[in-house]
């Protein structure tokens, strides 16, 4: 038996408001989902990609950082046309339109595989190195020669040569200059030549003065040189070392009333360039006090030279204009009487 219709209509009321509010909020999401949707798309505006073929690779991504997209370094080939450290193709291609956050691939040159080898000639082996490094090159060989025509530690030559082309990653072998050859020559006849002019002339040579020792042979001239060692017409070479006898009496001594020290000290000092003459004084220390032993104005880059006792002497002292210049126990040429 059927229960009356009264009974039945709170039901079905009951049940349509229930399916209603589940339909209406349903529709209320599905609209919400759809406007979220929506939003998000309009709000992910769409860039051009630019074009960056033959663009140095750091001006690529301050320009893609700028727009908000990726980048990412497909692989790194060479090529002919192309420089090194600039794109050679994109994708997405020039013009496209995409979404900011999105990646744009770049392939990026190495240079041409070939290159023309730089000019190392004249530059210091340390200058060489950084430029073959900058042209992806390595050092090869090297070897040394005396030159002329190079400071010592210059390249005089390479191979290959300056101008031709190689591979990357080759290496170039370097001639290095060990500097000037030393020559040799004959020693020149000094006998009669007066003691100054012999120094000056041996200095002219770079020949370094050994020991100066002193006789006396009447009917000479005296400081004039008796005899020299290497002697004249002997082969000898810039830095030898040559030895003199010069004639002088006892009378030419400084201090006649005592006899000549057994060795002397040959000294030199050459004033500083400048435009106006100095005064220069030298003083000599003894046992018995300080001994001025030269005091004269001097031009600019002239050169002063002295003979010191060795013997009771203890230092030597250079003054300029009063200024106390140079202060030392100096290695002298030995300079012995005979």
């Amino acid at each position: 038996m059927m229960p009356p219709v009264s009974s039945i209509r709170p039901v079905l009321r009951k049940v349509l408001r229930v399916g209603l509010l589940i339909a209406l909020f349903m529709a209320m999401a599905a609209a919400g989902a759809y406007l979220a949707l929506t939003l998000i798309v309009k709000g992910e505006e769409p860039v051009v990609v630019p074009d960056l073929v033959g663009k140095d690779v750091l001006y690529s991504l301050e320009i893609l950082s700028d727009l908000g997209l990726n980048t990412r370094v497909r692989g790194t080939v060479y090529h002919e046309q192309v420089p090194k450290n600039h794109v050679i193709d994109q994708d997405p291609e020039p013009g496209a339109s995409i979404k900011r956050g999105r990646d744009v691939k770049i392939r990026v040159s190495r240079g041409p595989e070939r290159i023309v080898m730089p000019n190392l000639t004249g530059l210091s082996l340390q200058q060489s190195r950084i430029l073959l490094t900058e042209n992806g090159l390595c050092k090869g060989s090297l070897a040394t020669m005396a030159s002329s025509r190079q400071n010592k530690g210059q390249v005089v030559a390479q191979h290959p040569p300056a101008g031709a082309t190689t591979s990357r990653d080759g290496c170039a072998d370097l001639l290095i200059s060990g500097g000037p050859r030393s020559f040799s020559f004959p020693m020149p006849d000094l006998s009669g030549q007066p003691l100054e002019k012999t120094l000056r002339r041996l200095d002219a040579l770079r020949v370094t003065v050994g020991s100066i020792q002193f006789s006396f042979r009447p009917g000479s001239p005296l400081e004039t040189v008796l005899e020299q060692t290497p002697p004249s017409g002997y082969r000898v070479a810039a830095g030898s070392q040559v030895d003199l006898t010069v004639n002088r009496s006892q009378v030419a001594w400084p201090d006649s009333d005592r006899e000549p020290s057994d060795a002397m000290k040959l000294f030199r000092y050459t004033l500083e360039n400048g435009f106006l003459n100095k005064r220069v004084t030298v003083m000599v220390g003894k046992s018995q006090g300080p001994m001025r032993l030269f005091d004269d104005f001097v031009s600019p880059g002239q050169e002063i030279w002295l003979l010191i006792p060795k013997s009771d002497t203890s230092s030597v002292r250079v003054y300029v204009d009063g200024q106390l210049m140079k202060s030392t126990y100096q290695k002298f040429a030995t300079l012995n009487w005979q």
